[in-house]
């Protein structure tokens, strides 16, 4: 094979691995640092019995946190790669789940927590539908940006105790809401 076909095959396949990574536009991939994750679960109540679902899981790590809480943890992610990453990532954990689909065209009337980190864009358009479509008493958690017409029960500001400095500029800020 001569090697210019070669080099341009391997072009090709590094161009649709880098575009099925970073696919959907409502969220770039921003991982949360661990720590974070397991305060600010633990402060909504994540336990065993409780239905989670991150929306826009990204590679697993808050789905898998949620897990090792005992929840049944569901992660919803457009990227196949991610999915696949993620579901290799939590192959120890029967209550971890990864769903390969549209966050906005499911429902999720059984979810007692929903944790959210997209863009104001995502944000904004998951408000009405989580307010219409979740059971009294769920809790939703966004990171960094929040609900305009949702007040929530709680603001916690991780930014002070945890080094943000090298992650997106409010991306140490939780908001808590309850429907």
């Amino acid at each position: 094979m001569d090697l210019t076909l070669i080099i341009s095959i391997g072009v090709l396949v590094g161009c649709f691995i880098a575009l099925s990574w970073f696919a959907g536009s409502d969220a770039p991939f921003v991982p949360t640092k661990l720590e974070a994750i397991r305060k600010i679960l633990k402060l909504a109540g994540v336990k065993k019995g409780k239905k989670f679902y991150e929306l826009g899981s990204g590679d697993g790590r808050v789905v898998i946190e949620a897990a090792k809480l005992k929840a049944y943890a569901v992660g919803v992610e457009e990227s196949f790669l991610r999915i696949l990453l993620s579901k290799n990532k939590a192959i120890n954990f029967k209550n971890a789940k990864f769903i390969h689909g549209n966050i906005f065209q499911k429902n999720y009337s059984d979810a007692d927590i929903i944790y959210i980190y997209l863009l104001m864009k995502g944000v904004n358009r998951l408000e009405t539908k989580l307010k219409k479509e979740l059971k009294k008493g769920s809790i939703v958690i966004t990171q960094t940006y929040h609900f305009k017409n949702w007040k929530p029960f709680k603001k916690v500001d991780l930014s002070k105790e945890m080094d943000f400095s090298k992650d997106i500029i409010g991306a140490g800020v939780f908001w808590l809401y309850r429907s």
